[in-house]
């Protein structure tokens, strides 16, 4: 089997590497939250059942673990959960841990869909071998940026400097990156069997399980449905496997493509439209901000839960949690925080109208708690923002667009502003139906049958309905502009979607109908095909069955070039100290998936503009990127070679099949002499 796969290791180091890093995850995404619930008896934790407590300690862990590593510190919070576990420990944390046989009647199907998550996180995130190529999955896309902040994080440590842009000096990141905080500190933890790659996916297994640890919480202590918790709580984590009605317009895609009128498909479903991503989709791919729901939804229940009477201590341990989480949240996914802060604050105004004081005094100590903890963070952002250049603000006013609507203006010719708008706002209902689905319908009933009760809502239903509310309507008129991708209207939308998931679930407990089945049965196929584009693209590019997509590849190379790549990275990673500094072309023909997913190393520059959006000052990136560039051109010789080695602090240099320098005979490529090289790969030494 090896002399014939051999690209077969690379999938034997994947799954060691994440199994390692998942168990050691548990170290941070586990114990610490069974250890402060313990302690502070949070949700009344000492009187429950080890289910129970379970399923609190995975997001009460994820909400704490981010917020604490940041202002620790890397190590010294290493203490900090030490001295947790000892005091739980000492208090009889392990003294009554016992679990009956109807415990586990009960809950063995939560055990196998937290299972079958991660058999569908491994397959969707491992690398695929075949023969002698390997083949990457879509969501690298995104996961080379991360896994890059990871290994800076976990190599620099903390302050937080950009793996992108080094003109001589470090450069502070700007970005979101507590939770990838704590993925490096399981890289550090679990290295050299772990690297920054697997503790990242270990990581997003573990978001995962906070995710769907959330629902039954939920039912349990938010909903006000008293009946057959068991049966909704496992229908809420199926739904997770449910997306909207994207199947239909990405199947009347590969029919466009197949009749010759368009010239290529989307590799993932939620592509089509300004996007309402599915549950499967947003956990595999934006794990951070997946972890800021989490420890918003974690902070809110610890405040939302508290009873009328509880002790004026009790108000003040409850907000201090809620505050961490919040902190969290803030640092890890800002438009999730961004609008749950919004929501929070009705909410405080609401406590405060109906005189629950003991509610609107804990919001305040969270409130409070935050700010306090996030204003360093904020600090360095600004600190670090000041040196850019001037960009678009942060947020503008807009409708959500509807791209069909939006094409059909084109082709009609109509590009005035006003008729945009016009187009949006009316395609409004169809737009929603389209993203969510059956949670669309859901919707519909749940505010039906309020209506036809007649009866004021409950504090659940109130608090739920303002949830929902206050995320559609920010993420439907307010969008993110800083890129072009617009997050808040993605990322925003999430706690609406978790209310409508929960509003699902009650809603298919008590009766299904044949539009509901239909619903679900698209929305089920549209995750069932994404994950499977999601992984096979690049390997269905290479076999000629799909469009060539110019980030992943133009010719039928890509399993070759990535199993090179990784190879000669491997070898890298361990011939020379993590601190090490590596320039490979920083304007590649193809994105530069590679460096970030496998290199692990900091580098001089790459990208357009060297990637300043992410942290420096673009007039020192227009002094030292044009040499680089030079570098890889067809006609770059010896001489450019010792020349930037001797005006860059670099330690090697990597030359790839891509690049023009390559494919002259006379370049500094073929005239130089390798530290070591592959077919389509090869790295040389600056020193």
């Amino acid at each position: 089997m090896p002399n014939n796969w051999p690209s077969l290791h690379f999938l034997t180091s994947d799954l060691t590497g994440i199994s390692a890093a998942f168990a050691l995850f548990s170290l941070l995404a586990f114990f610490p939250g069974y250890a402060l619930g313990w302690l502070a008896n949070l949700f009344s934790f000492r009187t429950r059942q080890l289910p129970f407590r379970f399923a609190v300690s995975v997001p009460l862990s994820i909400a704490i673990t981010p917020v604490l590593g940041y202002t620790v510190g890397l190590n010294a919070v290493w203490f900090v959960y030490a001295a947790l576990c000892v005091g739980a420990i000492a208090t009889g944390a392990l003294r009554q841990t016992s679990l009956n046989l109807r415990s586990i009647r009960s809950t063995w199907p939560f055990a196998a869909l937290v299972v079958l998550w991660l058999a569908l996180a491994l397959i969707s995130l491992a690398d695929l071998p075949l023969g002698h190529r390997l083949y990457f999955s879509v969501i690298d896309f995104d996961y080379c940026v991360r896994i890059a902040f990871t290994h800076s994080l976990a190599a620099f440590g903390l302050p937080a400097r950009t793996p992108f842009f080094f003109p001589g000096h470090p450069v502070a990141l700007r970005y979101h990156y507590f939770w990838i905080l704590v993925c490096a500190q399981i890289c550090r933890l679990g290295a050299p069997l772990v690297d920054a790659r697997q503790a990242f996916i270990a990581g997003t297994l573990w978001v995962g399980i906070g995710m769907i640890s959330l629902i039954p919480l939920y039912l349990r202590l938010f909903s006000t449905a008293s009946r057959q918790f068991l049966r909704r709580s496992r229908i809420g984590i199926a739904l997770l496997a449910v997306t909207g009605l994207d199947i239909v317009p990405a199947l009347f895609m590969v029919w466009l493509h197949r009749i010759g009128l368009i010239a290529g498909i989307s590799p993932s479903v939620e592509w089509w439209n300004e996007q309402v991503d599915g549950w499967l989709y947003t956990m595999l791919w934006e794990p951070h901000y997946v972890c800021a729901l989490v420890a918003c939804l974690t902070g809110f229940l610890l405040v939302w839960t508290l009873p009328p009477q509880a002790p004026r201590r009790q108000r003040l341990i409850a907000g201090l949690v809620a505050g961490l989480a919040f902190t969290t949240a803030a640092g890890s996914g800002l438009y999730v925080a961004l609008v749950f802060a919004v929501f929070l604050a009705l909410w405080f105004a609401v406590t405060v109208q109906r005189k629950e004081w003991w509610a609107s005094e804990a919001l305040a100590i969270a409130g409070g708690t935050s700010l306090l903890l996030i204003r360093p963070y904020f600090a360095t952002l600004l600190d670090s923002t000041a040196h850019a250049a001037a960009g678009p603000p942060l947020l503008t006013l807009a409708v959500r667009a509807f791209l069909p609507a939006e094409l059909a203006l084109r082709l009609l010719e109509l590009n005035e502003p006003w008729h945009r708008i016009t187009a949006d706002l009316v395609f409004l209902p169809l737009n929603y139906f389209l993203e969510l689905g059956a949670f669309f319908l859901a919707a519909i009933l749940v505010f039906t049958r309020f209506r036809a009760r007649k009866q004021p809502a409950t504090r659940a239903e109130l608090t739920g309905f303002l949830m929902v509310c206050t995320s559609v309507v920010i993420c439907t008129f307010v969008k993110s502009s800083i890129i072009a991708n617009n997050d808040l209207g993605w990322r925003g939308f999430l706690p609406a979607q978790f209310m409508l998931l929960l509003w699902t679930a009650e809603i298919l407990a008590d009766r299904n109908t044949t539009v509901m089945r239909v619903l679900l049965a698209l929305g089920l196929l549209g995750t069932v095909y994404d994950l499977a584009i999601l992984r096979f693209y690049p390997l269905l590019s290479d076999m000629g069955r799909v469009p060539k997509i110019a980030w992943i590849g133009s010719d039928q190379q890509v399993g070759l070039r990535t199993a090179a790549n990784r190879e000669a990275y491997e070898w890298l990673r361990a011939h020379t100290p993590e601190t090490a500094i590596i320039q490979q072309n920083p304007e590649p023909a193809l994105q530069d998936t590679f460096y970030g997913v496998y290199a692990h190393r900091q580098t001089i520059a790459t990208g357009a503009g060297c990637t300043t959006g992410f942290g420096g000052d673009p007039k020192e990136c227009a002094k030292i990127l044009p040499p680089l560039i030079a570098l890889y051109a067809a006609g770059a010789n010896a001489q450019q070679f010792q020349t930037t080695c001797q005006n860059q602090p670099i330690d090697v240099i990597l030359a790839r099949d891509t690049d023009a320098a390559w494919n002259n005979q006379t370049s500094w490529v073929w005239t130089q002499k390798p530290l070591y090289q592959n077919p389509l790969v090869r790295l040389y030494s600056c020193k």
